[in-house]
């Protein structure tokens, strides 16, 4: 038995204010064949993001959501006090404002297996001053209890929320760090997949990138950084824990672990949207970061990523408030999404 209760991070007046959204999930409209591969073109770059076994894991789990009791997927909608105006009550739901405005769509980290959107309140608000934008921050299923892919289903149906209540893709931001970095690329290789309209920018903060192999950086930054993964032999990796708990570690394994949906590195980035990636180059995962930047640069328009490593910084250092690193990658962070 594991402790999923986190200590919520609570706002203070002058850094804004929240309100618990709920999302039903029978109301966002889903049709499980859109994740069938059946239903996907002739492109061999696009029927290869969904293998088989995925396909048929997501279609399961659309249908369990249309046969089985309802389920609401639990959000915050942030709002930081510089944008926050209390004679609109209407900017605590989740709606356009006027045409054209920007939404950041939010996931929080904790290796799949802990946290919630209430735990990186404070986080999201600095996000949400920085960039001046409301943010929504997702609540998705956790694991080993709701192992892969149901995060993912999760995410896909909060950005289908999200168009549903009338916000403009190309002015979405998702964003995410560590674990929830890692769901918001795997979402970008969905949405791309199933020629959903695609969202404007993404922001990765610290994001796990590689589920198959453990990095170079693992080894050379354990000394340094306060995070300190299992390795893949041992049946409490987070990554075991998250794609299949309690499985043995096989060949088989690894080559599913290797899939573009588990291990979002190995996929294709040629349609993917405005990039910008933050990192501490002290922390275990910094590989994760530069390797996923550089397979990013292959792609017809390198200039659209951006890599940002921060000295001495460690894993989502973003979090270290008293820290100018973190000012100034939350001020980076603000800029990027007011020029998506």
């Amino acid at each position: 038995m594991r402790a999923k209760a986190m200590p919520a991070a609570e706002l203070k007046p002058e850094d804004g204010v929240y309100q618990v959204i709920g999302i039903p999930v029978r109301d966002v409209r889903i049709d499980p064949r859109e994740f069938s591969i059946d239903e996907m073109s002739d492109n061999p770059e696009e029927i290869a993001v969904i293998d088989a076994g995925t396909s048929d894991k997501l279609c399961a789990l659309c249908e369990a959501d249309m046969q089985g009791p309802e389920r609401t997927i639990s959000c915050e909608l942030v709002v930081a006090s510089n944008i926050f105006d209390e004679q609109h009550e209407a900017q605590l739901e989740c709606r356009p404002m006027h045409t054209g405005e920007k939404l950041i769509l939010y996931f929080h980290g904790g290796g799949y297996i802990i946290g919630s959107s209430a735990m990186y309140r404070q986080l999201i608000s600095r996000i949400s001053q920085a960039s001046c934008a409301r943010v929504l921050g997702v609540d998705y299923r956790l694991a080993p209890e709701h192992p892969f892919p149901a995060a993912l289903h999760d995410a896909y149906i909060a950005y289908m929320y999200v168009l549903q209540q009338g916000f403009d893709p190309s002015r979405v931001v998702v964003a995410g760090d560590s674990a929830g970095g890692h769901l918001a690329l795997s979402l970008t290789h969905l949405v791309q997949a199933t020629k959903t309209p695609m969202y404007g920018g993404l922001v990765l903060l610290s994001p796990v990138t590689d589920m198959a192999r453990d990095s170079g950086s693992r080894e050379r930054n354990r000394n340094f950084d306060y995070l300190a993964p299992q390795p893949l032999a041992s049946p409490l990796c987070v990554v075991r824990l998250f794609y299949a708990p309690g499985r043995r570690m096989s060949r088989d394994l690894i080559s599913e672990l290797s899939r573009p949906l588990v291990s979002p590195l190995r996929g294709q980035f040629t349609n993917f949207p405005r990039t910008l990636i933050q990192f501490g180059a002290s922390e275990v995962l910094a590989d994760d970061s530069t390797q996923l930047h550089a397979q990013m640069a292959q792609s017809k328009h390198p200039e659209s990523f951006v890599l940002e490593s921060y000295d001495d910084m460690l894993h989502v250092f973003h979090v270290f408030f008293d820290r100018p690193e973190s000012t100034q990658a939350l001020g980076s962070i603000g800029r990027f999404v007011k020029d998506v």
